[in-house]
């Protein structure tokens, strides 16, 4: 099928030109630069769906497999999900294999994308989301995940990113993975497309990426202009610019003043201010005044999704009569036209997002847009004072002139204007290497990669969510939060909340402690309170209010909205919670796993260096650990009926099981098994690291019990020593033998860490991270397929 005949049946209109161009070219291009309104979002995902299923077997044989569309704001997440989903199943209805749509947003994410790594996927996030999970660190999910995430987002994958100039340094972060995937090695090809009106080539020329032939370039060209297309309408669409005659003022009574004399009945204004401080003070203003329209909207990024996705559908919906007052978050990517855009002075890149919104049709003409003009050194925040300044002098110059995206795109050629980005952090090969160690730090501290991401860390968020807690610390069986639940908070407004008293008390917050597997009171929000983490507030806290979001003045109870029906909790360096559920025995849950192995390498057809058969014999040996006296005791203390004569996987109940040697890890077991039975150490690695706990070095850790015998080495719950018996594995047996932790010694040819290390840098970081993901992906299958009954 030609691209345009598959384009039209999924969104009912023709394709414009360069959509053409992006999607049937031999070679897909790395920058695309065309102004905001022209359908960038179709022209990757339709591209990449068409390259994928329907182009030449030349081209879909280099195309990933997951499409993975990056976004600066949470905001737009939710409208590109809608739009994917739509043209999705329009193209199923004419043939197309089903490909499932996820989102990547924190907390307990329910479609379990990473259960099938052989599949066509679109998955869908914020860069904070998204970047951090490609570095190891994923933001708002536990550590124990981060290697599945990074192994699957660092092969076999299209990276989009949508409107990068507002990612700040995830721009030089972005192309540096690439460049860097590029040297070290990748199982599959895994590219990147950046995609925006004003991004400078210029600024993906890091130092990793530069040496790197640079890929095709696009642009609009004439037959995109031409008068009888439909673009033609969108790029020329009418709008003025001139001041709005008032500067911001710390109560914005006068801008809100002003918003309503200019708002046109009948009609949509759309007001954008850069913080969210500012947005509600405005908001407020408007409100109280009985001559305003009677719909007013207030949106910004710091809602729990619950409301937000009732804030999207609103925005979404075509009022006839409203001001919708609105952070950065409405910038890019949101497709909205309205009648009135008044704006306040921001860097030239996100001042041409915002005037797209007005008359982004151009059936909502005449536009008119205003500007607010502001103190840059003053009231510059989030932004520098230099680029504030810089954009001025534009707006100046376009006072009472047409902004229409083209009229734009030719103000910035005749002009020489060219965009300059210096980005603070940049993300160097000795970073990412140190990054592929999931190691917990004993002291709490773990490498901040929130530079990497977004920026400085006072520009960066924590999640937070609410739960009904009694006095003292909560239980630990507190069900995770889900992706709805979380709310985003500017990490040094937060440590201002706790710090904050209410009614005499100061507020309390809980992080979970994954070493000692219970909550811990925060106690010093300066030091302990960093960007990425996931922070548990008691409802009677306060903190929110459903109307303006995250508010630290409120003092109102929040009702939690856990998700009751697919209970998740959290998981501490000594549980197995995969360990619970139907009983199986040891044989049969090996087999179930390598069925669902087996699956998995069909489809990604033979791994090179033999890894498919390193996977295969991984997964046999993987919970030969499980054998250990220690194991089976707490797999009997969870369920005495278990009969004494086998040796269990599942234990048959759910929870937590409990043993007898704090932090026992069988996989330990396991891959000592291997290893002393002389399997390839790239198959013992993947046994130890098939549950995210045991990767790069085998250590002891705090609270655990020592042996009887002084001296005797001991490491997650194993003691050298200890035997193991006879175990069937199901068409293979792991003789018994005594345990050997000589590994866990640094220095020498025995050394866990060296060898670990040596396969790191033969393989590269993200080969093996993606082999990982691959024996994870089946023993989780595996196991879900058992809580069904469908491995009985």
């Amino acid at each position: 099928m030609k691209f345009d005949k598959f384009f039209e049946h999924a969104t009912k209109t023709s394709p414009y030109p360069y959509q053409i161009r992006l999607a049937t070219a031999p070679e897909l291009a790395e920058l695309v630069r065309v102004p905001t309104g022209a359908g960038k979002t179709a022209a990757a995902v339709l591209g990449w769906l068409w390259r994928r299923y329907y182009a030449e077997d030349a081209v879909r044989r280099v195309t990933p497999r997951r499409l993975v569309y990056c976004l600066p704001m949470r905001v737009l997440v939710e409208q590109s999900v809608r739009e994917a989903s739509k043209w999705v199943d329009e193209l199923v209805k004419i043939g197309m294999d089903p490909t499932k749509i996820s989102v990547l947003m924190g907390g307990a994410e329910k479609d379990e994308w990473f259960l099938d790594p052989e599949r066509s996927a679109i998955l869908i996030g914020t860069q904070d989301m998204l970047l951090s999970r490609a570095l190891n660190r994923g933001y708002a999910t536990s550590r124990f995940h981060w290697p599945i995430d990074f192994g699957l987002l660092n092969n076999d994958c299209l990276w989009v990113f949508d409107e990068p100039q507002l990612m700040g340094n995830g721009v030089s972060t972005s192309a540096q993975l690439a460049g860097l995937r590029a040297s070290l090695g990748t199982v599959a090809p895994c590219s990147s497309l950046w995609m925006s009106a004003t991004l400078e080539p210029a600024w993906l020329d890091t130092v990793d990426f530069a040496k790197r032939p640079r890929g095709p370039s696009l642009e609009l060209e004439a037959d995109d202009y031409d008068p009888r297309r439909p673009l033609y309408k969108r790029m020329t669409a009418e709008k003025t610019l001139q001041s709005l005659g008032v500067m911001a003022t710390k109560d914005e009574k006068e801008v809100a003043q002003q918003v309503i004399r200019h708002h046109i009945p009948g009609t949509q204004t759309l007001v954008v201010l850069n913080t969210v401080d500012r947005a509600k003070e405005v908001y407020n203003s408007i409100i109280k005044d009985k001559s305003a329209s009677k719909e007013v909207l207030l949106v910004h990024s710091r809602f729990r999704q619950f409301e937000r996705k009732k804030l999207n559908n609103e925005l979404m919906k075509p009022v006839k009569d409203r001001i919708i007052v609105a952070t950065q978050v409405v910038e890019s990517g949101v497709d909205i036209s309205m009648r009135t855009i008044i704006t306040d002075i921001a860097p030239w890149a996100s001042l041409v997002q915002r005037i797209g919104r007005c008359n982004r049709t151009g059936d909502d003409g005449p536009g008119r847009v205003f500007w607010i003009d502001l103190d840059p050194d003053k009231q510059g925040a989030p932004y520098e004072s230099a680029h504030l300044q810089f954009a001025r002098k534009q707006l100046v110059e376009l006072e009472g002139q047409d902004v229409s995206p083209k009229a734009l795109d030719d103000f910035k050629r005749e002009r020489s204007i060219i965009l300059d980005f210096v980005p603070t952090h940049v993300l160097r090969r000795r970073d990412l290497l140190d990054l592929f160690d999931t190691t917990p730090d004993l002291s709490g501290n773990d490498i901040d990669i929130a530079p990497f991401v977004r920026g400085d860390e006072k520009d960066s968020d924590v999640q937070v969510y609410w739960r009904e807690v009694g006095p003292g610390v909560p239980e630990r069986d507190v069900i995770s939060p889900n992706q709805l639940e979380l709310c985003r908070v500017r990490i040094e407004t937060f440590r201002a909340f706790l710090k904050k008293e209410k009614k005499g008390q100061k507020r309390i917050a809980y992080l979970w402690d994954h070493l000692d597997g219970k909550w811990r009171m925060i106690h010093n929000p300066d030091r302990e309170v960093h960007p990425g983490l996931t922070i548990l507030l008691p409802a009677s806290s306060g903190g929110y209010s459903t109307e303006v979001g995250w508010d630290e003045d409120s003092t109102d109870p929040v009702k939690p909205e856990p998700d009751e029906s697919d209970r998740q909790l959290e998981e501490a360096v000594g549980d197995d919670l995969n360990s619970c559920g139907p009983e199986f025995t040891i044989a049969e849950h090996t087999e179930h796993v390598l069925d669902e192995l087996k699956t998995i390498l069909e489809k990604l057809g033979n791994l090179a260096d033999g890894w498919s058969d390193h996977l295969r014999r991984a997964a046999r040996w993987h919970d030969a650990g499980k054998a250990h006296d220690v194991c089976q005791r707490g797999m009997r203390r969870a369920n005495p009926e278990l009969d004494p004569q086998k040796l269990w996987a599942k234990s048959g109940k759910t929870g937590r099981l409990s043993y007898d040697r704090p932090r026992f890890r069988h996989e330990l077991v396991s891959a000592l098994a291997a290893l002393q039975h002389g399997l390839p150490f790239e198959v013992v690695y993947v046994i130890a690291a098939h549950h995210g706990k045991i990767r790069l070095s085998l250590r002891s850790l705090p609270d655990e019990k020592p042996s009887d015998c002084p001296g005797t080495l001991f490491a997650q719950g194993v003691h050298d020593g200890d035997t193991l018996n006879d175990v069937d594995l199901g068409g293979e047996t792991c003789l018994g033998l005594t345990l050997d932790l000589s590994p866990m010694q640094l220095g020498g040819e025995n050394s866990w860490t060296a060898k670990a290390l040596a396969l790191r840098d033969a393989l590269g970081p993200f080969r093996l991270a993606y082999m990982e993901s691959l024996l994870r992906s089946a023993d989780l299958r595996a196991s879900k397929q058992e809580r069904k009954g469908g491995n009985r």
